[in-house]
């Protein structure tokens, strides 16, 4: 099949982008694929143009309406009418006819959450019809416990085995080497060997500012804007709605910059007016939570600062990969204090339930979940007065060990299996070891804000892309690097050591005798930073890992 071709022919493009031919040509040989595609990389295309091309339905599972609405609009600009999008937006007569169509077999490609899934008599009709390719978009979902968790993500491996388990394509934009393995372990697609594209960013600028003190950041953010360091429209991400708000206040009333503040607290109306005011440059900034984001095709994005420390680096590169899509230069900034870690081990104790929550939950299960019906998401909060991020992990925690079961859409039910067998066991030993890694995560953004070598090279490293490059010349320690040994003598101008004395290079395989087996994520002079299965990322002394199992007397 000539895919250069058919990409002309469907999408006028003369070329693919790197990486997006390798993920068609697999996916349209029938191979399993993990593709972990940079924000801005083309991920949609890699499935729309196979969609396109295989006989069959293919279903695309989105967790954003505004996403699956912005796929719809460019497909039919395309004059592509075979699609459709399942959500909670359609009207009763819409989603029947929309399930008509593809019951008639005349729809290519079908857009659903992944609640929709949850559906037994949409997943019948899935199985009553050819579904040649199965699509998870924003695939870390399956691996990431935050604000935003979605449960029914954990039942797509599932789903797929049902399906008689079509093709699969996961994709995302950011995923370290242990949340692939994750999300590879999860849809039942164990042995693929993940293909990795376009965390180098040339055109991003990366710098870092400290404050001291609270008040500081506002005079930072002041100076950024005051020297013309920030250009354009751009996004300022914040950790909490009171920081948003906050910055708001101050862009409008003493740098006078117009702006809109963002949140998932805004209305829904409030909400689509602050995105349209920022695509068509009615304000230069959405002060924002990280609520804000996907599903922004804006490709003349300036800059983006991060007013708080984000919660790892995943999310980090995540937000700051909006800024320069248009491959112009545009700046990515982080304004941090050492105290903004108190923030985010705040939110990461409000994911992770203790043992005495999850019981507490299924004795209130085994109390009332026998009335008809079951017991729903909302009486639960009421009767257990638990956070809704903790209580959806918890019942995701309990369904997929087999204890709970969903009655109907949000209500739940003990199985007949738990109610038979009381001495069934919670296994929270994978749990507690997602807890440790989490927090691990939260000490890599650390580090990357203090790091003083070459920050492209800390971010490519983490997601497993090595980068020999002594001096990247666009980030703010290069850049600092560079001006330092312009002004030295040529003959004390050295290269950077990029090897640690080990000798380890990034996904090395090392052992330590307290952690086990891990694999080297950065290595830098006399220091590694090791990722271990069972505790996360450990920065230590190349001389406390090597490169064989130490054997017991």
């Amino acid at each position: 099949m000539n895919l250069r071709a058919a990409l002309r022919e469907k999408f006028g493009f003369e070329s693919f982008q790197p990486g997006q031919e390798e993920v068609v040509s697999r996916v349209v040989a029938g191979q399993d694929t993990l593709a972990i595609l940079a924000t801005g990389a083309g991920k949609s295309l890699t499935y729309q143009l196979p969609a396109l091309l295989l006989p069959g339905t293919t279903v695309v599972v989105s967790p954003l309406i505004a996403l699956m609405k912005d796929q719809l609009d460019m497909l039919r600009e395309l004059g592509i009418n075979e699609v459709v999008a399942l959500n909670s937006t359609l009207s009763e007569d819409q989603e029947a006819a929309a399930i008509e169509r593809i019951r008639a077999r005349n729809i290519k490609i079908v857009f659903v959450t992944p609640e929709k899934l949850e559906d037994e008599t949409f997943t019948q009709l899935l199985r009553s019809i050819e579904v040649p390719l199965f699509v998870v978009d924003e695939a870390h979902c399956i691996s990431q416990w935050g604000h935003d968790f979605r449960p029914a993500y954990l039942a797509l491996g599932h789903v797929i085995e049902r399906l008689g388990h079509p093709t699969v394509l996961a994709l995302t934009a950011t995923a370290t080497p242990a949340v692939r393995e994750d999300i590879l372990h999860q849809l039942g697609i164990p042995s693929v060997k993940p293909i990795v594209k376009g965390f180098d960013r040339p055109n991003l600028i990366y710098d870092v500012r400290r404050a001291e003190k609270e008040s500081d950041k506002l005079k930072i953010l002041k100076n950024l804007f005051l020297s013309d360091e920030l250009e354009g429209t751009g996004i300022i991400y914040t950790a909490t709605i009171k920081n948003a708000l906050e910055v708001q206040k101050y862009l409008q009333d003493h740098l006078d910059i117009p702006a809109a503040v963002y949140h998932s607290k805004l209305q829904k109306q409030d909400r689509t007016s602050v995105h349209e005011l920022f695509m068509d440059e009615h304000i230069r900034a959405v002060v924002a939570t990280n609520a804000f984001g996907l599903g922004i095709d804006k490709p003349n994005i300036r800059f983006v600062v991060h007013y708080d420390l984000p919660g790892s680096v995943e999310a980090y590169t995540q937000e700051a990969g909006r800024a320069g899509r248009d491959g112009l230069p545009s700046r990515c900034t982080l304004i941090y204090r050492m105290s903004d870690t108190r923030v985010q081990n705040y939110f990461l104790t409000g994911k992770y339930p203790d043992i005495e929550e999850v019981q507490k939950v299924f004795g209130t299960l085994e109390i009332f979940g026998a009335q008809e019906g079951g017991v729903s998401m909302t009486d639960l909060r009421k009767i257990l007065q638990l956070p809704l991020t903790k209580l959806k992990v918890i019942l995701a925690l309990l369904k997929k060990g087999g204890f709970i079961e969903t009655i109907s859409r949000s209500k739940y039910s003990l199985t007949e299996g738990a109610r038979k067998n009381r001495d069934l066991v919670l296994n929270l030993a994978s749990y507690e070891t997602k807890k440790s890694y989490d927090q691990s995560k939260l000490a890599m953004m650390l580090q990357y804000a203090e790091t003083t070598s070459c920050r492209r090279k800390f971010i490519l490293n983490y997601f497993g892309e090595d980068y020999d490059t002594g001096n990247c010349g666009a980030c703010d320690n290069c850049l600092r690097a560079a001006a330092a040994a312009a002004r030295r003598p040529a003959t004390m101008v050295h290269g950077e050591v990029t090897i640690a004395p080990g000798g380890f290079r990034i996904t090395d395989i090392v052992f330590h005798p307290k952690f086990g087996q891990g694999t080297v994520e950065r290595a830098e002079k006399d220091l590694v930073t090791v990722l271990f299965p069972s505790v996360g990322y450990k920065t230590l002394l190349a001389s406390a890992v090597s490169r064989q199992e130490a054997k017991i007397a």
